[in-house]
């Protein structure tokens, strides 16, 4: 990461050092910044400016942004998208020789809608014809901008039509005063000509079309939905109104026969032919009691999530029907059979210790999702093996699994993982698993032998396994990846136990304290104080937790989330030590008896 000046003046930075080329008359080469904000906010773009002089070449500059703030050596720290994103970058000469060499490269700048930790960035402009002249820019993020929204746009309606009611949404404004509506055509009121609003409220206005089609340019009038907190921000719908003889039909483009309960639930999309206005279709489920719910409904889509327990005969073949908004009379619709839940079905992390198919030691933990058919469709795992000499890449998996009977009549899962080569060596690990079946909902278990008094949850099944002629043991628990987010986390105390993938293994469990996102130390009696920092997560509920303790370095683990208090961990940390690697959980203090 490019370090930046020490020197820094109010508002721009002007770095200068000796040209490279050119005539005797030019002058050394320097950049400065032309635009550059104290605070952007949240939720908006900013276009950064640097204009460069006597640069012979005009090859600009090459911005880079990261978090200002120390990390790994460096002054700064890699950003991540939690930081915004550079792009449209252009290079513009404003003059070029036969002494004067000057351009203009801008840069767009979108921010995050929320802040960044710590919120302080900084954005390096490095000159592309010496690397050497370098200028930075230091900013915030600020609270996010009010923004507005019509939310089902007509953009095309017939004259006579049914009367619209249009809806706005308001984001980030904190008074929640709505919107203004006005209709104009070219920029002048048009109405009745171009149609007519009526009730309108601070969300929502009715848009009547005029009777006829009218005469340009009342046939294409625009609807402003205008913030009545923050008065320079608005949307716009632009409407064409045009004739359509042709009949509306409705068809749903993706129904389903039959669906899981307690899965997770599914988008339905509809189609609609000559709807001229826009307007969409309206959802319903028939009967409502018992059968899941709809939500997110939108003009041309909506979410169905099953109910958890599959209702009796006939309640459990409902049927959902898109209607269509501007003609009632067509519809279309499909029936389908809520079956009863899947013995195996969702996202479930694991983590597993023992070793590898030539009997390193080896511990993982991931990530995988099983379809409810038979399939793990998805999923990704942190392996470490004895001996690496680097940190090893996180690997895509899949496989396949099956329901089993055992001897005393209960049933088990069977999960078979992939063969999976390792990039940097020519060993593989194939996982053969087996598991008692059981709710596996997200729970914790948190068995440390450091504190006495602690509680053994059952939601954490017990998970036996195979790497060829190896055994391997671990843990397994369903995934609540909908409250996962680095946020549910902050401020927590976690405690923590890591066991060796090698039972023989002379180095002790680790048993420790630490919170995340919290500078200050702990206070627990076993712990020396000990921060954690976790990164964004994945679609699989993967982070990477950073542990950073006084007089220490940095430890850094594959944090995989079963919910928000409670995490599998592997170390991931390139080899150094003698012993073999280590995975375990990490439960939320408050939660341990």
């Amino acid at each position: 990461m490019q370090r930046f000046s020490a020197f820094f003046f109010a508002g721009a930075i002007l770095i200068s050092l000796c040209g490279c080329g050119g005539g005797s008359g030019v002058g050394p080469l320097s950049i400065t910044f032309t635009s550059t904000p104290v605070t952007v906010p949240g939720g908006t773009n900013f276009v950064f400016s640097v204009t460069t002089q006597n640069d012979t070449l005009n090859r600009g500059v090459n911005f880079v942004l990261a978090l200002n703030e120390p990390s790994n050596g460096d002054t700064t720290t890699p950003c991540t998208t939690a930081c915004g994103t550079l792009s449209a970058q252009t290079n513009t000469i404003t003059a070029n020789g036969p002494d004067i060499f000057t351009s203009t490269t801008t840069v767009n700048y979108a921010a995050p809608l929320l802040p960044p930790t710590p919120n302080t960035l900084i954005l390096t402009a490095t000159a592309n014809a010496n690397a050497s002249v370098t200028i930075t820019d230091i900013f915030t993020i600020g609270a996010p901008q009010v923004v507005v929204h019509i939310t089902n746009k007509i953009t095309n309606i017939s004259p006579g039509s049914p009367p619209v009611t249009l809806n706005a949404q308001v984001l980030f404004d904190t008074m929640n005063a709505g919107v203004t509506w006005m209709l104009t055509a070219q920029g002048a009121a048009c109405s009745p000509a171009c149609g007519t609003l009526s009730a309108a409220e601070p969300f929502s206005v009715i848009y009547t079309p005029p009777a006829s089609l009218p005469a340009a340019p009342n046939n294409t009038p625009t609807i402003t939905a205008t913030s009545v907190t923050t008065t320079t921000v608005s949307d716009f719908d632009d409407i064409r109104i045009q004739a359509s003889t042709q009949p509306i039909s409705v068809s749903i483009t993706n129904p389903f026969a039959q669906i899981n309960a307690g899965s997770t639930g599914v988008t339905i999309n509809a189609t609609v032919e000559n709807d001229v206005a826009g307007q969409g279709v309206s959802w319903s489920l028939e009967p409502s009691a018992q059968t899941g719910a709809l939500s997110a409904a939108q003009p041309l889509s909506v979410i169905y999530t099953p109910p958890n327990t599959a209702p009796q005969p006939p309640t459990n073949t409902p049927t959902i029907t898109a209607t269509s908004v501007a003609d009632p009379t067509k519809s279309n619709s499909f029936t389908f059979t809520i079956a009863p839940a899947a013995a195996f079905q969702g996202a479930y992390a694991f983590i597993i210790r023992g070793h590898d198919d030539e009997g390193n030691a080896m511990a993982a933990a991931g990530s995988m999702t099983a379809d409810g058919a038979g399939k793990i469709s998805t999923g990704e795992m942190d392996v470490r093996v004895s001996g690496a000499t680097a940190s090893e890449p996180t690997l895509q998996i899949a496989g396949n699994y099956e329901m089993q009977k055992t001897d005393d009549g209960s049933e088990s899962v069977r999960v078979i993982l992939n063969t999976i080569s390792r990039p940097d060596e020519g060993t593989s690990i194939k996982f053969d698993a087996a598991f008692a079946k059981s709710p596996l909902a997200p729970g914790f278990s948190g068995t440390f032998s450091e504190y006495p008094g602690s509680v053994s949850f059952s939601n954490i099944g017990k998970l036996a396994a195979r790497s060829g002629t190896w055994t391997l043991t671990g843990e397994i628990a369903r995934q609540d990846l909908a409250s996962v987010g680095t946020a549910n986390f902050s401020g927590k105390a976690f405690s923590t136990s890591l066991l060796s993938a090698k039972p023989s293994d002379s180095a002790e469990p680790d048993d420790f304290l630490f919170t995340i996102n919290r500078e200050e130390n702990n206070s627990f009696p076993t712990a020396i104080g000990v921060t954690g920092m976790l990164a964004a997560f994945d679609a699989n509920g993967r982070s990477l937790l950073t542990l950073t303790s006084a007089n220490s370095p940095e430890v850094h683990y594959a944090a995989y989330a079963i919910s928000a208090s409670d995490l599998f961990l592997v170390a991931i940390d390139a080899a150094g030590s003698v012993h073999a690697p280590k995975t375990g959980e990490a439960m939320e203090q408050s939660l341990r008896q």
